[in-house]
């Protein structure tokens, strides 16, 4: 039972990494790599004031 479990952990492992490599790739083609590096997607907010941040 538990080498069944062990294998299974595995593989899930794998298929987890697999992903991740795939939608590595995916997202280096659709973006570039300034704007993945960039912090001007959306807006900080402050969640107890209310307020956005400044921008420079």
């Amino acid at each position: 039972m538990v080498s069944v479990m062990n294998w299974g952990a595995w593989a899930v492992a794998t298929v987890l990494a697999l992903w991740m490599g795939f939608d590595l790739l995916r997202t280096n083609r659709a973006y570039d790599e300034t704007y993945l590096l960039s912090s001007e997607e959306g807006e900080i907010v402050d969640s107890e004031v209310g307020e956005t941040a400044a921008r420079s």
